[in-house]
């Protein structure tokens, strides 16, 4: 076994390579790969999977250093005061059905999905085309609108599938089309051999949505997919050792945190969340869940996002003892049974989680035991991710472990708006409204000079350090195996693409 160490976004990422490599490619010349997100609909607002894939592309796309570069728009420019962008289309893509891509099209796509893609954060004011452009009106001056553009939910498609109530079989313009869309847990794709930019070496790819993390674990172990993302941090002992897997350890500019609805008492009292910040014990969920003591949080985002990793804020403790001196100072004290109570209620929690991400559940019930521990009584609710968006959506979700990344939109102003800004969004706060912060980054996404950017980073995120809307408990690592037999790929940090076009069998 050999180790590695790179170091993307400033973390790292450990490999774990067996010997005896595998030599012979399929013979039906299908790459396969397991992962735990459901393709829910077949639209590219709807999950990852088809932008991923090869499927569908978006207009801008992060290079690997994150500077935002022409996908399917060859260039773009903005007014003076930031209050209109122009995209000029490339020309010569078509669509998996033959049909051209036009400024049309695009303009129809954002018009149709933008309340449920990123650009639902952004202040659009009219999406519209002029001859090969896409001309995007704005309510008031919003700087990052190429790197929102990269975001996998602005997808285009085809204008067939505009027309359609439901999406059948989606027709993108990217290197891959689908092919057999039939079974919902199988994405079958196939080359698109018009494809405008580099055909991939390998003729046909599939998709498997495999929820169960030992299910993908045991496929990639038996040969059944040449990848399977999102595998338990043992993985890394269980499958290290596999002849022919090259088992990889990868920091990602993520989080796994603890949301709290701060429009349910206690949790809009600051002393109640800062009490149970300092009860959790960050750096043993780290080490023992997550395989990586380093991967515990010393603040909301982590060190591989320098620039808004910031360096002066004071690292989130460890110290029960504090936490229960603050709780007995917000009026709660402990019954017979060791459970707070105040004004005849007690600190009861209902805390959700979901199994796609496999260490979430175990991360919940460490914090359940931790809580205990200071007189909060935890039940769990677990199941699939929804149990988290619903209870955003209708208002029942009290706590849940959740996780997000900061770069789906390669500036992270993105994640701050989506998470943050007014009531806030799935996988961040939950009715934190916060005018001074809602100012903050309305200011950012109108500014473009450097120091000013830098002194609005530094604001917001002390700002949450100190008020705890979400509180931050580890950083991410993804686990992922590969089989030998693959050559060329390379992790996407910013988790759009597999980059399957750059992929070819060993030989």
């Amino acid at each position: 076994m050999r180790t590695n160490l790179v170091a993307p976004l400033a973390g790292c990422a450990l490999f774990l390579l067996a010997s005896q490599p595998i030599v012979a490619s399929p013979a039906d010349d299908t790459l396969r790969i397991a992962a735990p997100w459901e393709v829910s609909a077949l639209t590219p607002s709807s999950g990852t999977t088809l932008q991923r894939m090869g499927v569908t592309e978006t207009l801008t796309r992060p290079d690997a250093e994150g500077s935002i570069e022409g996908l399917l728009a060859e260039s773009w420019s903005a007014s003076d005061d930031l209050r209109e962008w122009r995209f000029k289309i490339r020309d010569g893509v078509v669509f998996h059905d033959g049909s051209a891509l036009t400024a049309d099209v695009v303009a129809a796509n954002l018009n149709k999905y933008h309340t449920e893609n990123a650009l639902r954060d952004a202040p659009i004011a009219e999406i519209t085309a002029e001859g090969d452009e896409v001309v995007i009106k704005l309510e008031r001056p919003f700087s990052p609108m190429p790197a929102y553009l990269s975001d996998w939910s602005t997808g285009v498609l085809a204008a067939a599938n505009l027309e359609e109530e439901a999406v059948q079989t989606p027709f993108g313009t990217g290197y891959y089309r689908a092919e057999d869309v039939s079974d919902p847990s199988v994405l079958k794709l196939a080359v698109h051999e018009n494809y405008w930019g580099g055909k991939p070496e390998i003729e046909k790819a599939e998709y498997h949505f495999v929820p169960d993390a030992q299910t993908r674990r045991a496929m990639i172990s038996a040969g059944e997919v040449e990848f399977a993302f999102g595998l338990p941090a043992n993985a890394v002992q269980t499958l290290g050792q596999t002849d022919g897997l090259d088992v990889q350890v990868q920091a990602l500019p993520r989080i796994r945190a603890l949301k709290l609805n701060l429009a349910m008492p206690p949790y809009d009292e600051l002393n109640v969340r800062r009490a149970i910040s300092l009860a959790i014990d960050r750096a043993g969920i780290a080490g023992a869940i997550v395989g990586n003591e380093g991967s515990a949080a010393t603040q909301l985002i982590p060190t591989g996002v320098a620039d808004w990793h910031d360096q002066e804020l004071v690292p989130f403790e460890y110290d029960p003892e504090q936490a229960a001196a603050l709780l007995t100072e917000a009026g709660w004290v402990k019954g017979d049974d060791g459970i707070l109570e105040r004004d005849g209620q007690r600190f009861e929690m209902e805390l959700r989680t979901y199994d796609s991400r496999p260490e979430l559940p175990l991360i919940g019930i460490a914090v359940q035991d931790m809580l205990k521990q200071i007189g909060i009584d935890v039940r769990i609710r677990a199941g699939d991710w929804s149990v988290i968006s619903d209870g955003q959506a209708d208002g029942t979700l009290e706590a849940g472990i959740v996780s997000d990344t900061f770069v789906y939109v390669p500036e992270p102003i993105g994640a701050m708006a989506e998470n943050f800004y007014r009531d806030g969004g799935d996988w961040g706060a939950m009715n934190w409204n916060n005018a001074d912060f809602d100012a903050l980054v309305e200011e950012y996404e109108r500014t473009t000079d450097t120091q000013a950017l830098s002194d609005l980073r530094h604001q917001m995120v002390q700002m949450i350090h100190e008020d705890l809307p979400l509180i931050t408990i580890t950083w991410y690592d993804e686990v992922y195996a590969m089989s030998d037999a693959v050559n060329g790929f390379e992790f996407d940090v910013y988790e759009l693409r597999y980059g399957l076009n750059e992929l070819s069998w060993r030989e």
